[in-house]
């Protein structure tokens, strides 16, 4: 709590035999007098400027200072003025001569604005702390991770069992995925030295049940028993994120073969060509049409020749590793097929082998069966400097399907 300091008055006053003997302008309107001498022709001694109980203590604290057996020392008490005005004091005691006699010199602070600045901010202290608390949002406190302060919305949005269980951890940092430690104490380091202020953003944080769930948080630095803190406000949108991420992928997949649409594999191999060209890079592609797919329709009905369409998306990515390569819709009943660093050889071996098996493929119409076949055209791009990287690449695998269908459908031809 941070304590504010106050310019305050002091006042000067001689007690001698417990009798006051000379008392300054600004002692006499601390107790709430017109004037020195306002004061003195209105108090029969010093005892009556002090609250009855403190009156042994005072005669003891007098006679033991003049008797040269206890060393003056400051006292901080309470009073009431002549008006009945409540104050605090901080009173500081010298021994001096008075008219040749020992005296005791009191010097005294009026500290009531700084007890009552203080005592405000501890109430608005203790009401911030209140307020979050009981707060309906996720509110939590923390030093380097070690949990400070945490309130039931925040344990309930973590699926936590107590404010108790959380109190108890030595870092919240293990809630933090281990992918997303290094980031988050790093992140923790800019908000305690003022680099991030005010700053939201969404992380995925393992919840106490052991689930992973998204949280908006914002938070920043804040003081927190006398020492700097960060607070985080938390924010469950676990399912605005899926949502999103849903619609994300919709927007980029085939609906009927879960496969990349023809936007998304132009996005990908703009990025693959534009990040690795002139790196060695050697992209192969594959486009695959399914031979006669129009007689398929015709006889077997729409249904039956969506059922073969994704008969060939399975089969493909049977054979097409995502993490190599990338398999998309081209568009009807053709799809294309990127692999890196693939030469025409092995790219040939693998396409033979999606023919073949698609070609084993018995697809059922009551109460017929009947299967189909699959061309397929190959072409590799061994250096994209200098070309339309994208569409040389897709337009010489196209001239090669072209020449599969003509030399008979059910087979591969390649450029490589």
């Amino acid at each position: 709590m941070t304590e504010i300091n106050v310019d305050s008055t002091y006042g000067v006053i001689i007690v001698q035999d417990m009798n006051a003997v000379h008392v300054d302008e600004n002692y006499a309107h601390i107790y709430g007098y017109d004037s020195p001498a306002d004061l003195l022709n209105n108090i029969d001694s010093f005892l009556d400027l002090i609250a009855e109980d403190m009156h042994r203590l005072a005669r003891e604290n007098y006679n033991q200072i003049v008797a040269g057996n206890l060393v003056p020392r400051g006292h901080t008490f309470s009073n009431v003025d002549r008006n009945g005005r409540e104050f605090t004091v901080f009173s500081v005691d010298h021994l001096i001569e008075w008219n040749g006699k020992p005296a005791l010199q009191v010097t005294v602070i009026d500290m009531s604005a700084i007890v009552k600045s203080n005592q405000r901010i501890r109430e608005k202290d203790l009401m911030y702390k209140r307020l979050i608390t009981q707060s309906g949002q996720g509110v939590m406190v923390h030093r380097n991770f070690k949990p400070l302060m945490v309130n039931q919305a925040w344990v309930e949005i973590m699926h936590a069992d107590s404010v108790e269980q959380v109190l108890a951890l030595d870092s919240l940092i293990e809630i933090v995925p281990e992918a997303a430690r290094e980031a988050s104490l790093a992140r923790y380091q800019d908000i305690i030295s003022g680099k991030i202020v005010g700053q939201s953003n969404v992380v995925e944080n393992h919840c106490f049940d052991g689930i992973k769930r998204f949280f908006n948080i914002y938070d920043n630095v804040i003081e927190w028993d006398n020492q700097p803190a960060v607070q985080v406000v938390l924010e469950d949108v676990t399912e605005k994120v899926r949502l999103e991420q849903i619609v994300k992928y919709r927007a980029s997949h085939d609906e009927l073969t879960d496969l990349y649409n023809r936007r998304a594999i132009y996005d990908w191999l703009d990025t693959q060509l534009n990040d690795h060209c002139g790196n060695d890079l050697q992209m192969t592609c594959m486009l695959l049409d399914i031979d006669d797919f129009k007689m398929v329709n015709d006889d077997y009905g729409h249904h039956s020749g969506d059922k073969v369409i994704q008969a060939l998306a399975d089969t493909i990515k049977k054979f097409i590793n995502p993490i190599e390569g990338a398999v998309g819709r081209w568009g009807g009943e053709e799809f294309i097929v990127f692999i890196s660093n693939m030469n025409a050889v092995e790219a040939g071996l693998i396409a033979d082998n999606i023919r073949i098996e698609f070609a084993e493929i018995v697809h059922q119409y009551e109460p017929r069966q009947f299967s189909a076949t699959v061309s397929i055209g190959i072409s590799v791009l061994q250096d994209c400097n200098g070309l339309d990287k994208t569409e040389n690449l897709i337009k010489a695998a196209d001239s090669c399907l072209y020449l599969a269908k003509a030399n008979g459908k059910n087979r591969v031809c390649t450029n490589g």
